[in-house]
């Protein structure tokens, strides 16, 4: 069967980048790895009205945007933070000892052979409990008995366990039966923290009230073997409710660890009339 057409403007399929530029920043950062396929949707509303002596009126379309989506293998929670547009605070946590750890207090009633996570504080107005990279380093720990507190000692009075259910990764049993104060159950007892250094770390955080979207720019770029590029670039663009999926997925799946993006692109109106939305740029040759 002959050739039916000699307009063969045809790419095989090869991947793209998926690059972003936050405001403020001065180039585009990478967000690695995707799974499959980045697709970007160009949507718009028609308004059209049938007349009483004239037809139809011609059909109006406005309120252009783009759907663009796409799965990351890359999970680098400072990307994805400019995804957000002001969503994310991404913190770092570097692993430098800390000294300022507030006591602990394990109230009256506490009982013999019950794990108590132990919980470490940067200061007592944080909210964010370390994870020291070794046991809890311990100044004193102490019953709170009348006059002169008891001195507990490890391994006769209380013995730290490592526990997967605890956000420092550690909890403190106690045994009461090697105590001298009388009925020290009903005593509370003080952890007095030493240094501690805990795990270095990337911490993100999201939720407020409210929070004014800043858009970002966004761009799918492909380059072929001989540098020559296809690219589809979107000048404001805003993550969708629901766009950012945190899963950890079961030991029985198959694939990685992955995090589907979703959003919009919409009329950044600082652009030329007629290129507020996207530009789509094919170099000629381009594979």
């Amino acid at each position: 069967m002959p050739a039916q057409t000699q307009q063969q403007d045809i790419y095989f399929p090869d991947g793209c980048q998926v690059l972003i530029k936050a405001q403020g920043d001065p180039d585009y950062s990478d967000l690695g790895v995707i799974e499959g396929d980045a697709t970007a949707t160009f949507n718009w509303d028609e308004n059209q009205v049938e007349t009483g002596n004239a037809g139809k009126t011609e059909v109006q379309r406005k309120n252009m945007t783009v759907e663009f989506g796409f799965t990351l293998f890359s999970l680098n929670p400072d990307n994805i933070s400019k995804l957000g547009g002001g969503l994310f605070t991404v913190t770092s946590e570097d692993g430098t000892p800390v000294t300022t750890i507030p006591d602990q207090i394990i109230a009256a009633g506490w009982d013999d052979n019950k794990k108590y996570n132990m919980k470490l504080y940067t200061s007592s107005a944080a909210i964010t409990e370390l994870r020291p990279n070794a046991k809890p380093t311990i100044t004193s720990i102490t019953l709170d008995a009348d006059g002169t507190p008891e001195t507990l000692t490890e391994n006769n009075d209380y013995v730290i366990v490592k526990d997967s259910t605890s956000q420092s990764g550690y909890s403190i049993v106690f045994m009461s039966a090697g105590m001298t104060t009388l009925t020290p159950k009903t005593k509370a007892i003080t952890i007095e923290y030493g240094t501690n250094t805990p795990i270095a770390a990337k911490v993100m955080t999201a939720g407020a009230s409210t929070q004014v979207s800043v858009p970002v720019e966004m761009m799918f770029k492909h380059t072929d073997d001989d540098s020559l590029i296809r690219s589809f670039y979107m000048p404001s663009c805003s993550a969708s409710s629901g766009g950012f999926q945190f899963n950890f997925k079961g030991a029985n799946s198959e694939g990685l660890e992955s995090m589907p993006i979703s959003g919009i692109g919409k009329i950044d109106t600082t652009k030329a009339n007629g290129a507020q939305l996207f530009q789509w740029r094919i170099e000629d040759n381009a594979a």
